[in-house]
């Protein structure tokens, strides 16, 4: 799972730097609290975005379905902090993710001096690739084909057909995921 704040430049430009360390703390608690319930861990943090990872270190049953009832646990959380920002005056947020299933490769990398686990392969750099689809695509959850089918039907879905997306030598079937609500 990758996810990022949609705007977060402009935001950033329009507010004092107290402001947005404060946003990204209360964004990031809210975004590790619905990951970690769903068994996930953030593998990442990466400026206004993240990386999370189902399945690994520790397995679980269904990978898939915990990152997918992640993604809507975050889209849902986003809406009432949105509600709280509302009522101060602030602008509303919006967030991209991307899911993709598949094999990859997890363990340590780096140096002796400094290290990190992480997982690497082509299903990490696809889920990158959907993320940041969200923003033509205009939908706040993307998935690939093997995720959707993981779903088997226990979640709504939507196809947006094949997209052609950067670095990949052919199309990709793409898929949104629809709010429970």
């Amino acid at each position: 799972m990758f996810c990022d704040i949609r705007g977060f430049t402009a935001l950033v430009e329009s507010q004092p730097p107290e402001e947005t360390i404060e946003l990204l703390n209360t964004w990031y608690t809210l975004m590790f609290e619905a990951i970690s319930a769903q068994g996930g861990v953030v593998n990442q943090i990466i400026g206004d975005g993240l990386m999370a990872i189902f399945g690994a270190p520790l397995p679980l049953a269904e990978p898939a379905l915990a990152a997918a009832r992640a993604a809507l646990d975050m889209t849902e959380m986003i809406e009432l902090l949105n509600a709280e920002r509302a009522a101060l005056g602030k602008p509303a947020l919006a967030i991209g993710v991307g899911l993709a299933s598949g094999d990859v490769i997890a363990g340590y990398t780096g140096t002796q001096e400094r290290a990190t686990y992480t997982c690497v392969g082509d299903t990490v750099n696809l889920a990158a690739r959907l993320e940041a689809h969200t923003k033509s695509a205009g939908r706040a959850i993307l998935m690939d084909a093997a995720t959707q089918a993981a779903l088997a039907g226990r979640l709504a879905t939507e196809s947006l057909g094949e997209v052609q997306m950067k670095g990949k030598s052919a199309p990709v079937p793409t898929f949104a995921l629809a709010s429970e609500r």
